[in-house]
């Protein structure tokens, strides 16, 4: 059987993939944020295990002053949807992850 010029375009396979492109890039999304949201929950749970501010050493003090410096500093703007506050928000984490392993 003759397939009809509609089934050979290559346009209906391209809609086709473009919707499956668009379920794993969701997918990624989806996985990203829970990854960066357990990065985040991580760090908070090392901070908040610290105790009382008398018993922290001052090294880990002056660690913590930076880590809000760092947080103050990153000027994002989630409205608009930008590729590069995805690498600062990366990198920022990155940086929060790296200074609460030297405390170990």
């Amino acid at each position: 059987m003759k397939k009809s010029k509609a089934e050979a375009s290559p346009a209906k396979n391209l809609l086709e993939e473009i919707e499956s492109f668009r379920a794993a890039g969701h997918g990624t999304l989806d996985a990203t944020r829970a990854s960066f949201d357990a990065q985040l929950d991580s760090i908070k749970s090392v901070v908040s295990d610290l105790g009382p501010v008398d018993d922290v050493p001052s090294k880990i003090i002056r660690d913590i002053r930076d880590m809000l410096t760092l947080l103050h500093g990153a000027d994002m703007k989630p409205e608009k949807g930008r590729r590069k506050d995805l690498k600062k928000m990366a990198s920022i984490v990155g940086d929060l992850e790296m200074t609460i392993g030297r405390w170990a």
